[in-house]
């Protein structure tokens, strides 16, 4: 069974909402007004796929922060 990554990162058309997506896929989960709010979503659904998964967080620039 293959580990799910997901991503937390900036919304590339207006850059105020943050997103999370799994690795591989084009569509948004969910999108969430703070960064905070979506790394806490996005390790929830980590938790409970309870896959061996990661989340993975990029900074402003798109580049990967926190792994």
């Amino acid at each position: 069974m293959a580990k799910t990554i997901y991503h937390v990162s900036k919304r590339e058309n207006n850059g105020r909402e943050w997103k999370v997506f799994i690795q591989g896929s084009t569509r948004v989960i969910k999108l969430f007004d703070t960064q905070a709010e979506a790394l806490a979503y996005a390790k929830n659904l980590c938790k409970n796929k309870n896959d061996g998964g990661a989340v993975m967080l990029h900074g402003l620039d798109g580049k990967i922060r926190k792994a």
